[in-house]
């Protein structure tokens, strides 16, 4: 009897044992942590955000072909459940010269809120001062909504670079008929204002001065990528050109102009997402 006792208290170190190792072992892969003799050192990220119903993998190809070039490298991913908190991943070398980010909502709904929580997480824990930012549709208005209304935020770095991909600033047909009809004047402003493009344009008067954009869009011929008009995803230009910095745009007509093709391993767009994002242009 007292031997059976000796043995289950000697499993019981054991499991207590493994089981402090593992948790150790989560926390830390779950929880990076910033070297503090680098904080204030590391290269300015570029944070991606996927559309409607995606998730990790309308980001991955995008970043998997730009990690194919030199200094750049995905460093953290960052999972918001649906009460939009957020779980961070991953490892950042203070040397990587362009870090990648991701951004995953759970709920494959992005908004801006967490995009707050996250900026202020990257002042704060690694210095960040500046940041740039990549949007696949839905995640292209949470960026424009967060630069319209939270831009100013001291606690948050500075954004410099928005790349928006095929984003529904002004609605889609699925959800609101009449922004497939809609005309742009002669300085982008559309004739049909949704619901959706209302507050940017109540609030673009915040856009930050500080940003560079560049946006893209796929026409398949029709006047759409097959999900958002072209005059909807053009319709950014009335927000941010008197403010931003540079805004330049560009069509994809070739048969990678799908919606969702624009972010599956697109030659031309992820030779405009490193032009951008290394010398704040694009050759043609």
């Amino acid at each position: 009897m007292r031997k059976n006792k000796w043995l289950w208290l000697v499993i019981g170190i054991v499991l207590v044992l493994i089981g402090g190792i593992w948790f150790t072992t989560t926390r830390v892969t779950n929880t990076p942590q910033a070297n503090p003799k680098n904080v204030g050192d590391y290269h300015t990220p570029t944070l991606f955000v996927h559309g409607f119903g995606g998730g990790y993998g309308s980001e991955k190809d995008m970043i998997d072909d730009l990690s194919k070039h030199a200094g750049f490298r995905q460093v953290l991913r960052f999972d918001v459940d649906n009460n939009d908190h957020a779980q961070v991943s991953g490892n950042w070398p203070v040397n990587v010269r362009y870090p990648l980010i991701a951004i995953v909502f759970k709920s494959g709904r992005p908004d801006s809120t967490a995009l707050v929580k996250i900026l202020e997480n990257l002042k704060k824990e690694y210095g960040i001062k500046n940041f740039n930012a990549v949007g696949h549709s839905a995640g292209s208005m949470a960026w424009a909504n967060w630069a319209v209304t939270d831009a100013a935020n001291t606690k948050e770095p500075t954004l410099r670079k928005l790349i928006t991909i095929a984003g529904p600033f002004n609605g889609f047909p699925g959800m609101d008929k009449a922004a497939a009809q809609a005309t742009l004047d002669k300085d982008g402003k559309p004739s049909y204002i949704s619901s959706r493009y209302e507050p940017l344009l109540e609030n673009r008067q915040h856009f930050p001065t500080t940003a560079a954009v560049l946006n893209l869009y796929g026409d398949m011929g029709d006047g759409s990528d097959s999900r958002v008009p072209v005059v909807s995803a053009r319709a950014l230009r009335y927000i941010v050109e008197p403010r931003a910095k540079s805004y330049t745009e560009r069509v994809i007509k070739n048969n990678l102009s799908q919606h969702s093709k624009l972010h599956e391993h697109n030659p031309l767009v992820n030779r405009y997402l490193y032009e951008f994002l290394t010398v704040g242009k694009i050759t043609n």
